[in-house]
C-alpha cells in the first residue's frame, strides 16, 4: 500500500471541495468585489476543484486553471466545466509568458505557501499584462506548525457560532464540523508551513509594488494592478 502524503490534496478532493464551498463566503465576496464585469484572459494557479475558477469563467472569455493534483483536476472537470475554461494538470511554476502568454487576471487562492513565495511572485508578475491585475490569497500564521488542538477548538467555536447566530443551516453546520474534525483533514492542516503575516506582506510588496493587502481571517488577500505602458 502506498503511503499517503498528507501535504497533498490527492485523497481529499471531495472533502476539500465541500469545505471550500461551506467556508468560502468571505473569499467569494472579496473576489466578486475586485473582479471586473468582463475580461479577456484569466489564469487560476492552484485551482483545486474549481470552486473559484467557475467564478472567473463567468466573467472572462478564456480561463486557464492549473493544479498539481490529478484527483482535484478531474473533480473540477466533472463538476465545474465551463465554456472557454481549460483545466490542466500542471505545476503553477511551469506556466510562463513564452508558452502561455499573458493574462488580464492572475488569481491564486491558498496555494502560494506550497511553493517558494519569492520566485512565485516574480513569475506571477511576469504573467500579468500591462493594465492587468493579480488577485492573490494565502494562509498566514506565526506558528510553525499550527497545533492540531487549535484547529479542533476553532472547529467547535465555529460550530457554536453557526448555531447561535444562524449563519448557515444546521445541517451545513454539522457537516462542516465533521469535515473540519476529519483525521485526514487535520493531518493536512498541521503539515502546512506558513509565512508569518508581516513577512508575507513584506515579500509581496517587494515584488508587487503598490499592492493592497486585506486581512481575511487567517489569510491575506492581495490586489495588485500592473501599470499600463506610458504613451
Amino acid at each position: 500500500m502506498t503511503a499517503v502524503d498528507v501535504r497533498t490534496f490527492d485523497h481529499l478532493a471531495a472533502r476539500y471541495d465541500r469545505i471550500s464551498t461551506l467556508l468560502g463566503a468571505e473569499l467569494r465576496a472579496w473576489l466578486m468585489f475586485h473582479l471586473p464585469a468582463r475580461g479577456d484572459r484569466a489564469l487560476d494557479l492552484g485551482c483545486g476543484t474549481g470552486v473559484q475558477t467557475a467564478m472567473l469563467a463567468d466573467r472572462y472569455d478564456e480561463v486557464l486553471a492549473v493544479d498539481l493534483s490529478a484527483p482535484m483536476i478531474e473533480f473540477a472537470r466533472q463538476h465545474r466545466p465551463r465554456s472557454g475554461l481549460r483545466y490542466e494538470l500542471r505545476d503553477l511554476r511551469d506556466v510562463a509568458p513564452d508558452t502561455d502568454g499573458r493574462f488580464d487576471l492572475v488569481f491564486s487562492a491558498y496555494t502560494l505557501h506550497h511553493v517558494d513565495l519569492d520566485s512565485a511572485l516574480h513569475r506571477i508578475r511576469s504573467l500579468v499584462r500591462p493594465g492587468g491585475q493579480a488577485l492573490l490569497v494565502d494562509v498566514v500564521d506565526d506558528r510553525q506548525p499550527v497545533p492540531r488542538s487549535w484547529f479542533r477548538r476553532q472547529a467547535w467555536r465555529m460550530f457554536a457560532a453557526d448555531l447561535r447566530y444562524r449563519r448557515r443551516p444546521v445541517r451545513d453546520a454539522v457537516e462542516l464540523l465533521r469535515l473540519q474534525l476529519d483525521h485526514d483533514w487535520l493531518d493536512h492542516q498541521t503539515s502546512d508551513r506558513l509565512h508569518p503575516a508581516a513577512d508575507w506582506d513584506a515579500r509581496c510588496r517587494a515584488v508587487l509594488t503598490g499592492a493592497t493587502i486585506t486581512p481575511l481571517r487567517r489569510a491575506r488577500a492581495l490586489d495588485w494592478r500592473c501599470c499600463p505602458p506610458q504613451d
